[in-house]
């Protein structure tokens, strides 16, 4: 099961994906001939990219779509076609809005530390700075709106996944305001009613969303809906007339429109997508779902596609052969020892040669002097939740060449992933599990699809395959028979599942339906009285009862070198399910003790060791282990192990070959090895002497490109 499942799929998306031939699927771009800029400088090319289109925005006079495509704005004609591009850079920018007048155009721009809301003068092509959040607070700027009169911008500033508000602001900056407040909830869409005086708006906890109309004078709510659904993409026709938004849940993204205050009807579906929804001067509604447009007639549901072609210039394939010579090489093949005065060859971004000696580099072909450094492939972070744009220069420098994301909003997950692939985001490979797959109830509302029937799984996993997943992850309030219907689906389709599983369905369960890994060591099912496991609805299972998080598991219950432990390992063995364990995010510092009790805080130490004990147990046993940071540095993932007894050969595959064999790829990188892709580290130290050598990075390469260290 470890060994096999996914390997022909990624197979077959890499050669595409590293192709320049006229289609590349995982985007929907071709590619034309390369363009030399001038004697000098590198050669360009131009990529169009026919999937990415998101956030519609319809011109006042209803010609042309403003639209976000990964990362940077476009305008569209109304029925769609070849896109223009508004802005170029190294932002992440987002949400575009037309003043009523149609002389300006709103967005919002990420960038490290936060985001910048815009306002562009479409005659001039300036723009001025509405507000910076990184001197603000913080925050990053979601769905912007223009009041009908022009006087304010409309926008969701999300804190974090459970604070995301609406907040106005006049163009000029000034008279910033936030409209709501409630801790713990939501607002991540909303439209104003034609007269300004009303919002209709989206706001939930964790069962789902709901809608509310809002009077914006006196801030009092009327209820539109109250459903187990999540309602999203909200929508108010120019007329005042109509309402529109997004009904998703099972897996299915359904257009709901009412009429008149009637009671909302269905008009048509969509598999899930992460939809958005407006509508447009002429009444149709725009929809965006899977990064595709269509236009709907919200009184028949009759839907038609709106083509987008959106064009981008990166460099042309870049000078990647080189040698480099005179390293101790840790090849990931299998030893544990280093193979001393070795070189290793790159052609065309691959590896040609690897070998010991002397080696003669091929004329004009630079060589790198490794002068007696560690060179290994490039690292793995297998638990690296992508939800920033911002994050791969960071990566890259930590000598992190690949990714495995393991939840992310499906549309933001996918943008980021084919910008990476595309080399217009400076970005470790990302390999996707889409968004959590969750029971009703979902813990992560930002990133998670939740599903209650089983029939539901098949058509769900379907749709995620098809708009580029690598693999799934399944969540913890998952029922068994909706989670084995969700792995049975995925490996008829190649792709391997991962869980963070526990509550409704114990480890064991999970490898009786053949599930391929497991994220977090946060056992209770299979190891622990039913009397003491947590309900996991309605309450945050991170704080909820005791600071010393739930969600971890009180190890300090469960004795780690027993025989009951000692079996899940075994079985965990036998089945070759992989673990990451996220080992360093459960390790206590001191500064807790200001926070929680004196008892509290010795259960988390004690149950700390029990996770080492674990880890270590499972390692011995020959468990598959992948490191993953959940978002913290690889480098303390991986001095964790060391911390825990892994020895330091075991640890240096979990960050490299075993995550890209889980994932399918091992054919490609993970290995330095003739014909493997080349992803390489070179550090400074024996990282097989101790593990914090792989702090002092010295050189980075993905693809051949030195994207750190010398030779930049």
């Amino acid at each position: 099961m470890f060994e096999g499942i996914g390997v022909e799929r990624h197979r077959l998306r890499i050669v595409l994906s590293i192709g320049l031939g006229s289609v590349l699927p995982f985007a929907g771009a071709d590619t034309s001939a390369a363009q030399t800029s001038g004697a000098g400088h590198p050669a360009t090319e131009t990529v169009h990219v026919e999937i990415g289109a998101r956030s519609p925005a319809p011109s006042p006079d209803g010609s042309t779509l403003a639209i976000s495509v990964l990362g940077d704005i476009f305008l569209v004609p109304i029925e769609g076609g070849e896109a223009t591009p508004v802005t170029r850079g190294q932002s992440w920018d987002r949400h575009p809005a037309w003043s009523p007048d149609g002389r300006f155009l709103a967005y919002g721009e990420h960038l490290q530390g936060g985001s910048r809301l815009l306002m562009r003068t479409m005659a001039t092509g300036l723009h001025q700075i509405v507000l910076d959040t990184r001197s603000d607070g913080g925050g990053e700027i979601l769905q912007i709106d223009f009041s009908p009169d022009g006087d304010f911008l409309y926008f969701v500033r999300q804190m974090s996944q459970y604070d995301a508000h609406l907040w106005r602001v006049r163009p000029d900056g000034s008279d910033l305001e936030q409209l709501t407040f409630t801790q713990g909830w939501h607002e991540w869409s909303f439209a104003l009613s034609p007269d300004g005086r009303e919002l209709l708006l989206e706001t939930g906890r964790y069962e789902g969303t709901d809608l509310f109309v809002m009077d914006l004078e006196s801030r009092s709510p009327v209820r539109i809906t109250d459903t187990p659904e999540r309602e999203l993409g909200v929508a108010w026709s120019p007329d005042g007339g109509t309402r529109a938004w997004i009904e998703s849940m099972d897996g299915v993204d359904r257009v709901m429109v009412s009429t008149g205050g009637a009671p909302a009807r269905e008009v048509t579906r969509f598999p899930y997508g992460q939809s958005e929804l407006v509508f447009e001067p002429g009444g149709d509604l725009i929809l965006a779902n899977a990064r595709r447009l269509h236009r709907i007639d919200p009184a028949t549901g009759e839907s038609t596609p709106l083509p987008v072609s959106a064009p981008f210039e990166r460099a042309a394939d870049p000078p990647d052969d080189l040698v480099i010579t005179n390293v101790r090489l840790f090849p990931a093949t299998g030893g544990d020892a280093l193979i001393e005065g070795a070189h290793v060859v790159v052609t065309d971004g691959r590896i040609s040669a690897v070998g010991t000696g002397p080696v003669e580099a091929p004329p004009g072909v630079p060589v790198i002097e490794g002068n007696g450094r560690t060179l290994l492939p490039g690292l793995m972070d297998n638990h690296r939740h992508y939800w920033q744009s911002t994050q791969g220069p960071t990566l890259l420098r930590n000598g992190v060449t690949a990714v495995r994301e393991p939840g992310v909003a499906i549309a933001d997950g996918m943008d980021f992933k084919d910008a990476a692939a595309l080399g217009i985001l400076p970005s470790p490979e990302i390999y996707s599990t889409g968004p959590l797959i969750d029971g009703w109830g979902g813990y992560h509302p930002m990133v998670d699809v939740t599903i209650e029937d089983p029939a539901a799984a098949a058509p769900l996993v379907r749709a995620l395959a098809d708009q580029g997943v690598d693999a799934l992850k399944a969540y913890f309030l998952l029922e068994p028979d909706v989670m084995a219907a969700v792995v049975a689906e995925a490996h008829a389709l190649g792709l391997p599942v991962t869980g963070h599983l526990g509550v409704r369905t114990s480890l064991t369960e999970a490898m009786d339906a053949g599930m391929d890994g497991f994220s977090h060591i946060r056992i209770w099912k299979d190891l622990l009285d039913p009397a003491e496991l947590p309900d996991g609805r309605r309450e945050s299972l991170d704080s909820g009862v005791d600071r010393v998080s739930r969600m971890q598991v009180d190890w300090t219950r469960i004795d780690a070198n027993g025989p009951e432990v000692g079996a899940l390992i075994e079985r965990l063995a036998e089945t070759g399910t992989a673990i990451d364990p996220t080992l360093y995010v459960h390790r206590r510092q001191q500064s807790l003790r200001t926070s929680v009790s004196m008892e509290s805080f010795d259960r988390a130490l004690g149950g700390y060791e029990g996770m080492k004990t674990f880890v270590r147990r499972a390692v011995e046993a020959g468990v598959p282990l992948l490191a993953g940071t959940d978002n913290v540095s690889i480098n303390n993932e991986l001095e964790a192990y060391e911390e825990a007894g892994v020895p330091r050969a075991r640890i240096l595959e979990a960050a490299t070959i075993n995550g890209a064999r889980w994932i399918g790829a091992d054919d490609e990188f993970g290995t330095v090895e003739v014909g493997k892709r080349a992803h390489l580290l070179l550090v400074d130290g024996d990282p097989l002497a101790d593990i914090r050598a792989l702090r002092a990075v010295e050189l980075v390469l993905k693809d051949g490109v030195v994207v750190y260290g010398a030779g930049r």
